[in-house]
């Protein structure tokens, strides 16, 4: 049990509130590719191991949040295991707001940037894209089809909680964290087909993921709650 009345800074007006977070509402585009197993190998964490070349590109649209403002995001996560852990690293993620930025990086770990995130749809396509320092890293067209698709294993979350030391080049906090999503619903699902477009960026360098072949894309809609996971191992020793 903490000693203060707020683990959160600043004092008396944290940025976000206490865990849990329900997403009551959500609205989500999943692109299922096949990439080069080295580039993934290179955009996880050297902790883990690639376990598939069949990897995520996703955008998320909240309509209804009970904790955090609404927030809409995107991402890339990528299958790897931990030992005798499998499950998914979210590699890349992008949000548009500054308590979904924080909570994420500073609980979990979660590698979150700040993005403008677009989300658009019609009775039979939707489009959405994610744009940081001017480039479109992320570009989807989702299109209502009969093509299914079998997702790789996603689940847990398996994440490096790493923050850098104050004194000097170092870290002060480096951890393993396994989260998963509690109370999922599924309300809708579509499978469907995907154009994918990946402008190059130097900060984002989401190009190099080595896209060779789009295996599947799904819409779905649902909920769920995100509250603690749990750390396998603390690395800072």
């Amino acid at each position: 049990m903490s000693k203060y009345e707020y683990s959160i800074l600043p004092e008396y007006s944290p940025l976000y509130p206490n865990l849990p977070y329900e997403y009551k509402s959500y609205q989500k585009v999943s692109v299922y590719c096949q990439g080069e197993r080295e580039a993934l190998q290179r955009f996880l964490p050297k902790e883990f191991v690639l376990t598939s070349d069949i990897f995520e590109i996703f955008i998320l649209k909240n309509n209804e949040i009970k904790g955090l403002d609404l927030y809409s995001e995107g991402g890339v996560v990528i299958p790897c295991s931990y030992k005798d852990i499998n499950g998914a690293c979210v590699a890349f993620e992008y949000v548009n707001t500054d308590d979904a930025l924080c909570a994420g990086r500073e609980i979990w770990g979660y590698p979150k940037k700040l993005a403008e995130v677009q989300f658009n749809q019609n009775e039979s396509s939707i489009m959405g894209s994610i744009t940081r320092k001017g480039k479109k890293i992320i570009d989807i067209e989702f299109e209502k089809g009969s093509k299914k698709v079998e997702p790789p294993n996603l689940s847990p979350r398996l994440q490096v909680k790493r923050m850098p030391h104050p004194e000097f080049h170092g870290t002060d906090t480096n951890t393993i964290i396994r989260n998963e999503l509690q109370d999922v619903e599924i309300k809708k699902k579509v499978f469907g087909t995907a154009k994918l477009n990946i402008e190059e960026s130097t900060s984002d360098p989401l190009s190099r993921l080595g896209v060779q072949e789009i295996v599947g894309a799904m819409y779905i809609e649902g909920a769920f709650t995100l509250t603690y996971g749990s750390v396998i191992e603390n690395l800072q020793k």
